[in-house]
């Protein structure tokens, strides 16, 4: 049954939620797991659900707040941490378990929370207590809605959802939850791994086996390399790529089209370099062209130092050659629900790969480990890694970039996301929703930049870090810089 919220701040009980809401009218319903009630309020999609249950997370509760106002505008940003927010206090996950809080805004857009009154190190060893969240009260206007589509993975339009997950803190096949657990996660479901992309088989998620003749098939001629970015695959990363495109450039290629699957968050772009030459037969020679899309940039740029493969052209896509401040530690939580929400709003990146490996970081960093997260620090700007890659001399590689600004256009479901005041301070210029636009293509005093050759695309295009194969002059510039 709804009751109604108290905006002087004065506490409401529901079951065993509590709920604080200083500034905000509305009503709050809680419901339990696998009601009816949960299911018919929150609207949580298939992919959401299966993410969720490769994740081994189960579903604690729900609180939704509907009919929600504001008696004063200005409740903040899609950020938490204001005297303004909306608390909220839950009961404990249980002993041997971790809890996370998903919080859906009226236009979908997501956000990933810890809980605030218990240090993430203190997690294993404090099972028995309640957990205490905040999220944002801003109310996103009806105006700023798109109500008639674009619907996320979590949320009726209109209501705020605060979903509560739970966890266990041991795997059992992949043990504690700690330092590297992620590192073991893509150990087994993301390892290193070769695959084509064949006109009609390159959105697929099993492709046929690599066989042993399949190098000799590479070195028979030029060959063209995908890379994919982190938190993606081969299939996320350029299934969106057009039919025609890939058509063209797989007879450029005489059928020579390849992926890198590789895991890209607990590990380096030089250990992913080095993974692929040891798949590498003994002996066998590979000139390839490389495309690649955000972090695959930074592997690709170490492959043309490599003595791997011979690299003839390198065309980066959105890469952190310059890195993204997103990739700080203290900034990965913000990292998250970026990915989350581009996932959810590009649909054709793969909802649940991506989620699959958000939430398999955000265990880790729920009990306060950072270490082992090697594949996402390397794009830290004031890192060693990219220090390290940036001092290096230019190979004889040509490379060429592609860079976007991203204005949301209107009726995006990203508008939010785009113009949240917290991202816009860290980020302080032109991005992509993920890198900084001219970090792209320049790194003042690196050997190499600005790179000459590439395409720029401007606020008006409307293309986000994960849209730029729908775009018409990306298409163009590909097919013109990689003659097969």
């Amino acid at each position: 049954m709804a009751e109604q919220l108290r905006p002087e701040g004065i506490p409401v009980a529901v079951g065993d939620v509590v709920i604080t809401t200083p500034g905000l009218t509305g009503q709050v319903e809680v419901h339990p797991a696998g009601t009816d009630g949960m299911r018919g309020a929150e609207q949580a999609t298939a992919d959401l659900q299966q993410a969720l249950a490769e994740a081994s997370m189960l579903e604690q509760l729900s609180v939704v707040i509907s009919g929600q106002a504001e008696l004063q505008a200005g409740g903040g940003t899609r950020a938490s941490g204001g005297d303004g927010d909306i608390v909220v206090e839950v009961p404990a996950p249980g002993e041997g378990n971790g809890q996370l809080l998903l919080y859906a805004a009226e236009d979908g857009s997501l956000s990933w929370h810890l809980p605030d009154d218990i240090a993430p190190d203190a997690v294993p060893s404090r099972g028995g207590e309640r957990r205490r969240y905040r999220v944002p009260r801003a109310v996103v206007p009806a105006e700023q809605r798109d109500d008639a589509g674009h619907r996320g993975v979590l949320g009726a339009a209109g209501t705020k959802v605060l979903k509560v997950v739970v966890f266990p803190l041991v795997d059992p096949l992949l043990g504690r939850v700690g330092d590297f657990f992620v590192s073991r996660w893509e150990a087994k479901h993301r390892p290193v791994g070769v695959r084509w992309m064949t006109p009609d088989g390159y959105r697929d998620a099993a492709p046929g086996a690599w066989e042993s003749g399949d190098w000799e098939r590479l070195a028979a001629g030029p060959a063209l390399l995908l890379v994919h970015g982190t938190f993606s695959t081969a299939r996320g990363a350029f299934g969106g790529l057009p039919a025609a495109t890939m058509a063209a450039l797989s007879d450029r290629y005489d059928g020579r089209v390849f992926a890198l699957d590789h895991p890209s968050v607990s590990v380096s772009p030089r250990e992913n370099v080095d993974q692929l030459g040891a798949l590498l037969p003994a002996g066998v020679s590979v000139e390839v062209d490389v495309v690649t899309h955000s972090r695959g940039g930074l592997v690709g740029r170490e492959l043309a130092a490599s003595d791997v493969v011979d690299v003839r052209r390198l065309v980066t896509v959105a890469a952190p050659h310059a890195g993204t401040v997103l990739a700080d530690r203290k900034h990965l939580s913000s990292l998250l629900d970026r990915v989350t929400d581009l996932a959810q709003f590009v649909p054709s990146n793969g909802v649940t790969d991506t989620l699959a490996v958000v939430l398999t970081v955000l265990k880790q960093l729920a009990v306060g480990a950072v270490g082992g997260l090697d594949g996402l620090t390397s794009m830290d700007p004031t890192g060693d890694y990219l220090a390290e890659l940036n001092a290096r001399p230019t190979t004889a590689a040509r490379v060429f970039a592609v860079a976007a600004d991203y204005d949301p256009p209107d009726g995006s479901p990203l508008t939010r996301v785009a113009r949240n005041g917290a991202t816009d301070l860290v980020f302080q210029q032109a991005n992509d929703l993920v890198v900084p636009t001219g970090g792209s293509w320049d790194v003042p005093g690196a050997a190499g930049f600005p790179i000459a050759d590439r395409l720029v695309l401007d606020a008006a295009r409307g293309i986000d870090h994960c849209s730029f194969w729908r775009d018409d002059d990306v298409n163009a510039a590909l097919l013109e810089w990689l003659p097969g």
